[in-house]
């Protein structure tokens, strides 16, 4: 068999392996086209709309899972900064939610809250 054989002369499972080959090309090229450029901040609202309840993390903890009063302690403590991670613990039987922010000029250190939108300080011993 030749790489130049035309379709019409090839016998079934030359055509069947044939389009194996290209379909794995196929895939292997698209993989590498996804893989070529990852955003820098996976999660960051699109427009930078400098909204704190937007965007935000695309795995793990995210913005829609946490608790109202969490959601309501952001808007009001850092209303105009991004989230770049979420980070759920325990303290003290409490969930605390660890926020780290994306660097910008509304830049904003970390910040801890406890489940019931109470800014804590820095867990130092925090269980997973």
């Amino acid at each position: 068999m030749d790489c130049l054989t035309p379709f019409h002369k090839l016998t079934h499972e030359e055509l069947l392996m044939r389009t194996r080959i290209f379909a794995l090309a196929a895939a292997a090229a698209m993989m590498l086209a996804g893989c070529t450029e990852t955003p820098q901040y996976m999660g960051a609202a699109v427009d930078r709309d400098q909204n704190v309840l937007t965007g935000g993390p695309i795995t793990g903890t995210t913005i829609q899972d946490l608790p109202r009063a969490v959601k309501d302690t952001l808007k009001q403590v850092v209303p105009h900064s991004e989230i770049a991670s979420i980070e759920k613990t325990k303290r003290d039987g409490r969930t605390v939610y660890e926020f780290t922010f994306l660097e910008s000029e509304n830049y904003t250190p970390d910040i801890y809250l406890r489940d019931d939108g109470q800014v804590m300080s820095q867990p130092l011993r925090a269980e997973k």
